[in-house]
């Protein structure tokens, strides 16, 4: 009897100490999180128009909005990429900044998503928009400020402001949304063909695509 009171009482420590060790490193992994997630920071570089660089280490996408690709992979800058970067670094490099995050908190790259703003409150993914520097980039369930920002960029575009004046697009007859996707594409996209009959969407324009808060697709850039 003593004997098995000793070997239960043998496997209850164990169990404990098991349990202390699971959380402890639990309460770590907790804590590291918390610290990978800058609420103020100095931008210590400028990417493109909508990434930047944190004195952190902590690369930051923009959440919401999507600048134009500058040239890589042997591919072209798209039209006011140069634009856009420049925007972004005047008034973000070298400037301290806050950060708040919305419901997914990084990509699928390991970048921070947030919204950033300036040290005298102007959001900058906003302010982006509001130029013309950038489009809206929504995802299903849509952030907490896609609506505020969609209608910057509805104004921007009534202005034809930034890219909105100054990069031609060749226009289609029509275009096809994806509903789930939010992305639309030219007739001619094989990814837009491939769209399934309960996500498809039919429209005439694509300005009426964009001010709905589609955004074009990176294959056929409509």
């Amino acid at each position: 009897m003593a004997r098995r009171r000793s070997a239960e009482l043998s496997v209850f420590r164990r169990l404990a100490v098991s349990s202390l060790a699971l959380l402890c490193v639990l309460l770590s992994f907790s804590a590291g999180h918390s610290r990978s997630l800058p609420r103020e920071a100095l931008v210590a570089a400028v990417f493109d128009g909508d990434t930047i660089l944190l004195d952190s280490g902590d690369k930051v996408r923009y959440l919401g909005i999507d600048a134009p690709e500058p040239a890589h992979d042997g591919e072209p800058a798209d039209c006011y990429a140069r634009e856009a970067e420049a925007a972004n670094a005047a008034m973000v490099l070298h400037r301290r900044v806050t950060l708040e995050y919305d419901r997914e908190k990084r990509d699928r790259f390991g970048r921070l998503l947030a919204y950033v703003f300036t040290m005298d409150g102007r959001c900058v993914n906003a302010e982006l928009l509001g130029s013309g520097h950038a489009r809206v980039f929504t995802t299903l369930p849509r952030h907490r400020l896609a609506e505020r920002f969609l209608s910057r960029q509805r104004d921007a575009m009534a202005e034809g402001r930034g890219m909105w004046g100054a990069c031609p697009v060749r226009q289609e007859s029509y275009y096809i949304l994806n509903r789930r996707s939010l992305v639309f594409h030219r007739p001619s996209c094989e990814l837009g063909r491939n769209t399934s009959a309960r996500n498809r969407l039919r429209l005439e324009t694509r300005r009426e695509a964009l001010e709905r808060g589609f955004r074009p697709c990176r294959v056929c850039k409509p």
